[in-house]
């Protein structure tokens, strides 16, 4: 049997929807609900965003580049009302959660993660992310779960850092998006 990528998709929402379903805590009244548990929640550092709009004042034809500049380099007069929710891992992310009846956040630095940036600047951001990702899951352990993300575009530093993040930092999986400077992953070269 071939795995494919929307197979093995398919397979991981599955297996992750069938745990949701059964995961349930008493409410205040005494009855029994199932929890929720909101997966892939996007988030980001200081120090990543400043790359980002950095990036985004470069050329060439990315959505992602046109994504950043909306997010993470517009301009004075119109803020991104966007930035400041990716940035924060504390009380307005809980209020967002609890105003909509939220449990569980499962953090992870926003696309394009590290995957814009030169192997070194890709490695370094990914191992800050994943420690602050950590830090907030260590702050707040009953609402927040990471993913770990990584630097694809340097393999072997890319495997150092995920045993780094589930061995050390408690992290609960990975996450790498979709493409690495503007090539998909499923390409034959990878």
């Amino acid at each position: 049997m071939s795995i494919n990528r929307r197979s093995a998709i398919g397979g991981i929402a599955a297996i992750a929807m069938s745990g949701l379903a059964t995961s349930e805590s008493q409410s205040q009244s005494g009855a029994r609900r199932v929890r929720k548990i909101a997966t892939e929640e996007a988030c980001c550092i200081p120090e990543i965003a400043e790359r980002y709009a950095k990036l985004s004042r470069g050329s060439g034809d990315s959505l992602y580049l046109k994504l950043m500049k909306s997010v993470y380099d517009a301009p004075a007069n119109a803020p991104s009302d966007l930035l400041p929710q990716l940035l924060d891992f504390d009380a307005g992310r809980l209020k967002v959660m609890d105003d909509n009846k939220v449990d569980i956040h499962l953090l992870s630095q926003t696309a394009p993660g590290v995957q814009m940036f030169d192997a070194d600047t890709g490695t370094a951001m990914a191992a800050l992310s994943n420690d602050r990702i950590a830090e907030a899951v260590r702050k707040h352990p009953t609402r927040f779960a990471g993913l770990a993300t990584v630097a694809p575009q340097d393999p072997k530093r890319a495997v150092l850092e995920m045993e780094r993040a589930i061995r050390v930092l408690k992290l609960n999986g990975f996450i790498i998006n979709s493409h690495t400077n503007n090539e998909y992953l499923d390409l034959p070269k990878f």
